[in-house]
């Protein structure tokens, strides 16, 4: 069985797509679990009437103990799933009717533990016969994926139960939520199968719910900046991730100059003359210049070593 996890917030207007899309499927050893972030429309009603007319749809309302976010629903669709490979998906995008037919082919052929698809921003999708497939294994790879030499989105990933094991999406983040996920399920050693077929269509709206319960712009730096302190923390013995995560805390730092959002800034002071490996007073220094001018985000980075 394959347990398709769905999180969902107010999406009720465009949530009967992405159903059908999974009702369509070829493939039909399925459970789809959605999981309503306590939404405020008819979204209750609709997954309702799809699990009377199919028990394979479950619906389950997000427990009021658990922070509001797509993470703890799909954390809560894990833990009431039963499928042994999940497929978590999106309540705004589409599967392709082959989608888990290609994926639990290749995941049962070639004994692999991640099964990875593409996607597609085109509704109607063509599909080739003989598509490239990357196998391999490796104990690794995290380190290519943190580099962003193998770019997923959550869609793209099918994954055996069994080397979830304990692993959670990180509840505090708003925002690259997978990406902190598959850093850590990424970082042990398993069978991967890179199908290179587009079997999702990705349709990122204005209503998603990263927007949607992210608290604002403010939230989503701190996660960014917290996203980088762990990654730094992890693989501190690994220096091309170390000042890939410093290159993220440069950019942030740049990004709340121009909006002047000088107190984040100095919430996370430490954090950002690390990243630009500055002392507190050369860094306060550059901290004025830039503010003030807007410019200097050259001169305050650190130099290049060999």
């Amino acid at each position: 069985m394959i347990s398709i996890i769905i999180p969902t917030y107010n999406r009720a207007s465009i949530l009967r797509e992405a159903l059908d899309s999974v009702l369509a499927q070829i493939y039909q050893d399925w459970e789809c679990i959605v999981v309503d972030d306590n939404s405020t429309d008819n979204t209750k009603e609709i997954v309702q009437e799809y699990s009377k007319k199919d028990s394979r749809f479950r619906y389950f309302e997000r427990p009021l103990q658990m922070p509001k976010g797509a993470n703890a629903c799909r954390n809560y669709g894990f833990e009431q799933s039963r499928g042994e490979y999940i497929q978590w998906f999106d309540s705004d995008d589409l599967m392709h009717p082959e989608k888990l037919k290609f994926k639990i082919k290749f995941a049962l052929f070639y004994n692999s533990d991640i099964i990875v698809d593409t996607h597609t921003s085109q509704e109607v999708i063509a599909l080739s016969k003989n598509p490239k497939l990357d196998i391999f294994e490796s104990a690794d790879f995290y380190v290519d994926f943190i580099m962003g030499k193998k770019p997923v989105i959550t869609n793209d990933v099918m994954v055996r139960r069994s080397v979830i094991g304990k692993l959670r999406y990180d509840e505090n983040l708003h925002k690259a939520q997978e990406y902190e996920f598959f850093t850590r399920l990424f970082d042990q050693k398993l069978k991967y199968c890179f199908v290179h077929l587009p079997l999702t269509t990705y349709r990122e709206g204005h209503d998603s719910i990263s927007k949607n319960t992210s608290k604002g712009n403010s939230a989503q730096v701190e996660s960014l900046i917290y996203l980088s302190e762990l990654i730094k923390k992890r693989h501190s013995d690994n220096l091309l991730i170390v000042e890939k995560a410093e290159r993220q805390g440069r950019k942030t730092y740049k990004s709340l100059i121009k909006k002047k959002k000088i107190g984040l800034i100095l919430k996370h002071f430490k954090f950002f003359s690390n990243s630009h490996k500055k002392n507190s007073f050369v860094f306060s220094l550059f901290l004025i210049y830039n503010l003030i001018t807007g410019k200097g985000f050259d001169r305050i980075k650190p130099s290049k070593t060999l």
